[in-house]
């Protein structure tokens, strides 16, 4: 049975964050690497191992989702420690790599064309993302994307994210939908599916031909799309 509402995920799901983050950390390590008296590639693989362990926990840091300045600036600090480097730096280091990760975003080319065939076909349409209040609202704004729904829930704002089951039941309740009668689409399987899943929705996992569905994931989702005309296929639109 097709749904009535479809929840959409929105950070690598329909705004593109990811696709730029390694230029953007190898950009603003070589910017640093001269000042900090280090060679440029080792700062950057040393960053990112530690931003790789210390994320690997969904769970274990899922109060810093809402801090997520302070989380890079605590991380960069760490890697910069442990390089035995002018931790003093990290604050300067890490502001710098949002604004270089930030101006890389992107909407995914099929985003805008799914939703809107979705809102002309009568589906209610939710957006449901993890992070900060500010940081979120600055995406939604700057690629107009709050016209595509009938509910935002945004974790710094809602006070609980995914995957909480009430997340999920605040969307429902506020399209008036049944959760046998909802989707949601995320890329996160700890997050989107596992929370999709647990409050009694359809969870489709979007991988954007950069994710694989490994034999240890901690949820399986209830349908697999490498990009969102395949939403629209399986929906027979």
């Amino acid at each position: 049975m097709n749904p009535r509402a479809i929840f959409f995920d929105m950070d690598d799901t329909l705004l593109d964050t990811s696709g730029g983050v390694a230029e953007a950390w190898a950009t603003t390590c070589q910017a640093f690497s001269v000042d900090l008296g280090c060679d440029a590639e080792e700062l950057n693989k040393a960053i990112r191992s530690q931003m790789l362990a210390f994320w690997r926990d969904e769970a274990a840091v899922e109060h810093w989702r809402t801090k997520l300045h302070e989380a890079r600036a605590h991380n960069v600090e760490s890697a910069l420690a442990a390089q035995g480097l002018d931790t003093s730096r990290a604050k300067l280091l890490a502001d710098r790599y949002w604004e270089e990760q930030s101006s890389r975003f992107r909407l995914f080319e099929d985003s805008v064309e799914t939703l809107d065939r979705l809102r002309a076909e009568g589906f209610r349409t939710g957006l449901i993302t993890n992070g900060p209040q500010e940081m979120q609202r600055w995406k939604i704004q700057r690629f107009d994307l709050a016209r595509h729904f009938d509910v935002i829930v945004i974790e710094g704002e809602f006070g609980r994210g995914k995957p909480h089951p009430d997340v999920f039941l605040h969307a429902m309740e506020s399209v008036r939908a049944r959760p046998e009668e909802a989707w949601h689409i995320g890329d996160n399987l700890y997050a989107d599916i596992g929370g999709a899943q647990g409050a009694g929705v359809h969870a489709a996992w979007i991988h954007r031909d950069r994710l694989e569905l490994k034999d240890d994931a901690p949820h399986v989702p209830d349908r697999v799309f490498a990009h969102l005309p395949e939403l629209l296929t399986a929906l027979d639109l």
